[in-house]
């Protein structure tokens, strides 16, 4: 009998625990990297000759050497009203070498993160545009997860449609140590005349949304105490039946 009771007191004791832990864990708390830390003015752009970091985010080169990078606001057709980060990733025509090498985002400070949106859009003039972007993440565990994303085409500056467009991701793109951003597929034209050695492609980036690897979903609860007591409640006559049940074999 006593020992039944033991059984039914260490399930309460567990279930209350694992409970509590669960509505006092803290929100993975998501951050957006706007560049607004490094902001230009409007219809302005900058070069950038080095890495650059924005909200505790590094952005470098993949491999040392020479940069090809910009910050700007509503330059060419790509308008958002606000500082966004441009990348062009320079290839040889002939061999695809990369004369500029891609950029790779990462922490500051090392920390995994998870990946859960960005905005991109077309930038510079159309036979320097990259037709898509290859990004890749890295796993903070070893491994790798690529996907290719598309431009929509639509690109009417300070008209009214949306010159960014939105890519969402999944959990797969969670315990990332760090995300790599590569142009491709810019035009290129049989005519030296009206072609560089190089495609350019360029692209703009923004609104980049992230949050700390490991964190578990959470929703935010009113009145927590109320529930709680209302959980806890039902975790007792969840023991006390247990008990019983234990006891009457």
């Amino acid at each position: 009998m006593a020992h039944s009771k033991v059984i039914g007191q260490l399930s309460l004791t567990t279930a209350l625990a694992t409970l509590i832990a669960v509505l006092s864990s803290p929100a993975a708390q998501a951050l957006v990297i706007d560049f607004e830390d490094n902001a230009i003015e409007p219809n302005n752009n900058e070069d950038v000759l080095s890495s650059i970091t924005s909200q505790d985010f590094l952005f470098e080169p993949t491999l040392p050497g020479e940069t090809q990078y910009a910050l700007a606001n509503n330059v060419f057709e790509a308008h958002n009203d606000s500082t966004y980060f441009v990348i062009r990733n320079l290839v040889d025509n002939d061999t695809l070498e990369p004369f500029i090498n891609p950029v790779t985002m990462s922490q500051v400070n090392g920390t995994p993160f998870s990946l859960l949106s960005l905005d991109l859009a077309e930038w510079g003039v159309p036979q320097d545009q990259a037709k898509m972007v290859e990004l890749t993440g890295f796993l903070a565990g070893g491994g790798s997860i690529t996907t290719m994303i598309s431009f929509d085409g639509v690109t009417d500056g300070s008209g009214p449609l949306e010159d960014f467009q939105t890519v969402t991701f999944n959990q797969q793109w969670s315990n990332l140590s760090s995300v790599e951003f590569k142009g491709i597929d810019a035009p290129v034209s049989d005519d030296p005349s009206e072609e560089p050695g190089f495609q350019v492609n360029s692209f703009a980036i923004d609104n980049i949304e992230v949050e700390e690897a490991f964190e578990e979903p959470h929703t935010e609860v009113s009145e927590p105490a109320s529930i709680l007591g209302i959980f806890a409640l039902g975790a007792v006559g969840f023991g006390s039946r247990l008990t019983k049940k234990i006891t009457q074999r």
